[in-house]
């Protein structure tokens, strides 16, 4: 099928659901430009001579000047665009090293890490061709998917590139003395794909690092990062790291011709448009993978496709099995699958062959992770086709009016938050399991402070100035961590056939308080499932498959307040003080509403007679708004809270932050609270304490450029309220940030009332 045939086919299917193609950008760039050849390089002959065999005649210039930095001794950091040979930027300087160390380098002498078990052994085979068939270097993957016999063979005879993972890595220094042994020895780690080291995430990977390092000893590791969006390199090396790293950057966009399309929603809800749109293209024979930002988003709208186009889509996301996974993506390259609609799981770089169209539901989290799932359709030479899904969401309304704003940003900054205790607890523990007896003299503050913890827990004893481990209980800690989270996890179980249950999958806290409240509807593998039970103390929530399909969804009812507050630095931005502090949050989920599943028109409202409570530790800012005047209390709380939800709104574009990266709370005083919602904190709110202005100016904007009487979906209202989008007022809200930008004085005082999430 044409491109021109294909476009035509989304007009159309949009154009009968009361949509419209609103923006049309085009992306057409060339080849990186190039550099010396293998031999004018000063590469080694068996080097040089394997690359001109794959026919790599020359270096692009980008990847010569990695080999050249390399050279020089330090750190490293890569950042270049989809299939401009990023990978191979990485790979000549190891096997030029490896080469220049004789006939007995230390062995492994390279560990590759990426993201996920599926990456890693996507690359595995890429990785071969380039380093065992001419040059004779032995490669291995090492991950929880390994047998046993195999992972003995690589202890015993280890390879000299090992390709591994976070989680592997972590698991595999606080439990196994081989594992231990076998990693002491590396002498460069590469990290690929290293946009995704922000957040919780990150923090994780910067202890793992460090825990590394100590196992090195007196050694030196050198680091090498690779990534197609990182829009604050230097700074993501130094948190990763723990050291500088000279930044080689390459072009940022990635090589070929895309069209990209910006949809405005309709009349229908966005997941019915995505799947039609899906379902047109697949059934004309085109390849296409649709992405959705959540789980229960991703099965809905495979199963709109089923439902209501009869078109079969398959949902790859995380929480399946990793053979069912692996199917998928082998059906996509081979063409069998024509359609898929994905989480971030194929937001990296697994090989699914060639991809005609991708289609976005809604903006992605961040526009580093916009150019990523774009990046997917129309590689090989082939034109792709992007649309994306914009609707009544306050910042897609800002970017309808604003499309070529939106094509001009610069990826987004990576953040990381190295204090989040609940991160590094769970490494002071496994550090203890790693080394034994911990003296935390020149141990980092933050695992200074978790050990004080995990005394104080029992899990640690301080005696003579150093800590004893209670091998139980430390064990404990590091096997029931998450290295993708920071909250404790809820097990889910079916109860249907068995009241002891079958254990179905995971969620995180608080998210699990938000996904799984009794009554609520759960989608796992295609079935809906209500919830019958949710034990936040027992970590357990039981649910039962519901009967053919549902027409409907539902919602909770929440409130957020803050318990305790402990400042760590302030400032101004106007008139309004900003404090960055640690916040202790108490979550109360008070009932659900039931909508209609494509109207969202509600259908019933249920309140607990004992609503559910959790508390947990974050991070986050506490501002005090003034009052332009207000002559009602009901006009300052619903200004205040329409401000809340406004200031969020505005964050994201200004820090890359995701739709569910930050909370907010409201309080009729004129205070706002802005958290970082993984328990610890992951960074987000740091960047907005830190970007406030920027934050106060696109807000100004959203709430300025809306035409609606006085709140709507396109500027105040927000999916994830608590209260249901009640009590908001864009005027009010509005009469609040010109007060700021006047100068109007903020008296300090302490926040009243109830607050509005």
């Amino acid at each position: 099928m044409r491109v021109q045939d294909a476009l035509a086919l989304i007009d159309s299917t949009v154009r009968s659901l009361g949509g419209r193609i609103a923006y049309r950008h085009i992306e057409e760039s060339t080849d990186p430009p190039r550099g010396p050849s293998p031999r004018e390089a000063g590469l080694p002959d068996a080097l040089a001579r394997s690359l001109e065999e794959l026919g790599i005649k020359s270096l692009y210039l980008h990847q010569y000047r990695a080999l050249e930095a390399f050279r020089a001794g330090g750190n490293l950091v890569i950042v270049s665009g989809t299939g401009t040979g990023k990978t191979e930027a990485f790979l000549i300087p190891i096997a030029e090293a490896l080469i220049r160390e004789g006939s007995t380098p230390p062995r492994p002498y390279a560990l590759i890490l990426y993201p996920t078990k599926a990456l890693a052994r996507d690359q595995l085979y890429r990785i071969k061709i380039f380093l065992e068939g001419a040059l004779g270097y032995r490669v291995e993957v090492l991950d929880g998917d390994t047998p046993q016999s195999k992972r003995e063979e690589i202890y015993i005879d280890p390879p000299h590139i090992l390709i591994s993972n976070p989680d592997m890595l972590h698991y595999g220094m606080a439990f196994s003395e081989k594992f231990r042994d076998l990693v002491s020895r590396v002498r460069v780690v590469v990290l690929d794909e290293m946009h995704v080291y922000g957040g919780v995430f990150g923090a994780h990977v910067r202890w793992i690092l460090y825990r590394l390092r100590r196992l090195a000893g007196g050694r030196r590791i050198r680091f090498i990062g690779a990534g197609a969006t990182i829009g604050n390199p230097s700074e993501l090396a130094a948190q990763l790291f723990g050291e500088s790293a000279k930044v080689v950057e390459g072009p940022r966009r990635r090589r070929g011709r895309a069209i990209h399309l910006l949809v405005e929603q309709g009349r229908a809800s966005r997941w019915t448009l995505a799947a039609a749109i899906i379902a047109s293209l697949a059934r004309q024979g085109l390849k296409v993978v649709g992405f959705a930002d959540s789980q229960q988003m991703a099965e809905l709208i495979a199963r709109i496709a089923r439902r209501s186009f009869g078109v079969q889509v398959l949902v790859h996301r995380a929480g399946l099995l990793p053979g069912e996974r692996r199917r998928i993506e082998e059906g996509l390259r081979s063409g069998d699958v024509k359609a898929v609609v994905a989480t971030s799981t194929l937001e990296l770089g697994i090989d699914i062959g060639d991809l005609d169209a991708v289609i976005m539901s809604k903006l992605p989290r961040s526009f580093s992770s916009y150019l990523q799932r774009a990046g997917r359709a129309g590689r090989r030479g082939r034109p792709g086709l992007v649309a994306t899904i914009l609707g009544d969401d306050p910042i897609e309304s800002y970017f309808l009016a604003r499309p070529r704003e939106f094509f001009s940003q610069e990826p987004d900054p990576a953040y990381i938050e190295p204090s989040n205790i609940e991160v590094a607890r769970v490494h002071a523990a496994a550090l203890m399991l790693q080394e034994g007896l911990l003296d935390p003299e020149g141990l980092p503050d933050p695992m200074q402070e978790a050990l004080e913890e995990l005394a104080r827990e029992g899990a640690a004893r301080l005696v003579e100035r150093r800590y004893y481990p209670d091998w139980r209980r430390v064990r404990g800690i590091v096997e029931n961590s998450s290295i993708r989270s920071s909250g404790p996890m809820v097990r889910i179980y079916d109860i249907s056939r068995d009241r002891r249950g079958v254990l179905i999958g995971y969620r995180e806290l608080p998210q699990a308080l938000y996904d799984l409240y009794p009554g609520a509807i759960y989608y796992h593998g295609g079935r809906g499932m209500v919830s019958v039970r949710l034990d936040v103390n027992a970590l357990r929530a039981d649910v039962r498959p519901l009967g053919g399909d549902v027409g409907f969804y539902t919602k909770p009812f929440y409130t957020v307040d803050v318990v305790a507050l402990k400042p760590l630095k302030s400032r101004y931005a106007g008139p309004v003080r900003v404090i960055y502090a640690e916040l202790i949050l108490k979550v109360i989920v008070e009932g659900y509403t039931v909508r209609e599943e494509y109207s969202g028109t509600l259908i019933n409202e249920v309140r607990y007679q004992t609503p559910l409570e959790w508390r947990y530790r974050t991070l986050g800012i506490m501002l005090k708004y003034p009052d332009p005047g207000f002559e009602k209390l009901t006009d300052a709380i619903s200004a205040y809270h329409a401000l809340e939800h406004v200031l969020i709104s505005a964050s994201k574009p200004v820090v890359g932050a995701s739709d569910t990266d930050l909370g907010g709370i409201s309080y009729p005083t004129g205070h706002i609270v802005i958290y970082d919602s993984a328990p610890g904190g992951h960074g987000a709110s740091k960047l907005v304490f830190e970007r406030l202005e920027k934050v106060h100016e696109v807000a100004r904007r959203i709430l300025s450029q809306c035409t609606c009487e006085d709140g709507c979906p396109r500027c105040v209202f927000s999916p994830y309220c608590g209260s249901g989008n009640r009590f908001l007022s864009r005027r009010g809200a509005l009469k609040v940030l010109i007060a700021v930008e006047k100068g109007i004085k903020v008296e300090p005082s302490k926040p009243r009332g109830r607050p509005l999430a």
